[in-house]
């Protein structure tokens, strides 16, 4: 008869081989998981030195922090235009972290090396996501939001929804509904398939890509030394096509007509070559920011922030200053 209580009750050999066993499996289960964990991060795709990832739900966006010389002035939130990617901030980084401002360049779900978008997966607005990285490195109130073409369009979203310091739109441009009708061919798998093999293949032609370059920033000189890889590395990157598709019917619309509820400072730049955008494009900006500062690059091309940059951020830290 098994005795009840006291130090001298035994454990019967069966039940030490058990607990011995599960030990076994548990400390197994728990390394593999430590090395499943380790191995992911190790494999995670680093394409500059100083790459990093956030996760949000389903989504690794991709980030880059350009850290301030001496003292701090501020934090810029920097969202890049269509196709582009971090590549496009590089030079307007360098300028205003020179001058005290940590730079955060963010990749938007769908671009860059931030995850591609599908159907099975639990969608987020980028809204939502850019706003939870800003404050996963510093409260909301501390960042000034910067954007540029598409990405000005997610800028003014963000700042009709984040408490930031300052919104900078450079050649900025509304993103509107895509025609629902629209929506079982831009997003069917031929379709995709196609934009996938589009940007895998097509920009392989350097000539082209640096023809592209030309028209978007009107400086031949520029375009000629342009190292493209840093705009067709990301697009023929884990499916860049098929992302941008449904991307098109992922997005919130820019809500300009809401733009007077945005109560902090304004500089709205625009180019004056800019054969991207249209009249009516950069004037319903002007509309809907009657009291911003506006700036015109004589001569500039949409894509001034690449090559316009000491330009471009002599104008920003004028605006700053003030």
């Amino acid at each position: 008869m098994k005795r009840r209580g006291g130090a001298a009750d035994s454990v019967p050999p069966a039940d030490n081989n058990m607990k011995r066993f599960v030990s076994a499996i548990t400390a197994i289960v728990i390394a593999l998981s430590v090395f499943s964990v380790t191995a992911l991060a190790a494999d995670r795709y680093k394409p500059f030195e100083d790459s990093r990832y956030f996760t949000y739900g389903d989504y690794d966006i991709h980030y880059r922090i350009k850290p301030a010389k001496g003292k701090i002035a501020g934090r810029i939130f920097m969202i890049h235009g269509f196709v582009c990617n971090t590549y496009s901030w590089r030079n307007m980084a360098e300028v205003m972290s020179e001058n005290g401002y940590e730079c955060v360049m963010a990749d938007l779900p769908d671009f860059g090396y931030s995850t591609r978008e599908t159907k099975d997966m639990k969608i987020v607005p980028r809204e939502e996501i850019m706003i939870a990285l800003m404050k996963s490195i510093a409260p909301l109130k501390e960042w000034i939001v910067a954007g540029h073409s598409m990405g000005g369009g997610v800028a003014v979203n963000i700042a009709l929804r984040a408490p930031v310091k300052a919104l900078l739109l450079y050649c900025p441009c509304a993103q509107q509904e895509f025609p629902a009708a629209a929506k079982g061919i831009v997003t069917s798998k031929p379709m995709e398939s196609l934009m996938n093999a589009f940007f895998n293949y097509g920009t392989r032609i350097t000539p082209l890509v640096k023809l592209v370059i030309f028209a978007a920033t009107n400086d031949w000189e520029f375009s000629k030394n342009y190292d493209v890889r840093g705009v067709t590395d990301a697009v023929q990157y884990d499916g860049f096509g098929a992302g941008m598709c449904e991307m098109m019917y992922n997005v919130i619309p820019t809500e300009l007509d809401r733009a007077d509820e945005i109560k902090c400072p304004v500089l709205l730049c625009e180019a004056e070559k800019d054969i991207i955008l249209n009249q009516e494009q950069k004037q319903e900006m002007y509309d809907a920011f009657p009291s911003a500062e506006t700036y015109l690059v004589e001569g500039g091309g949409h894509q001034c922030i690449e090559n316009r940059a000491d330009e471009l951020g002599k104008v920003t830290l004028d605006f700053l200053g003030k």
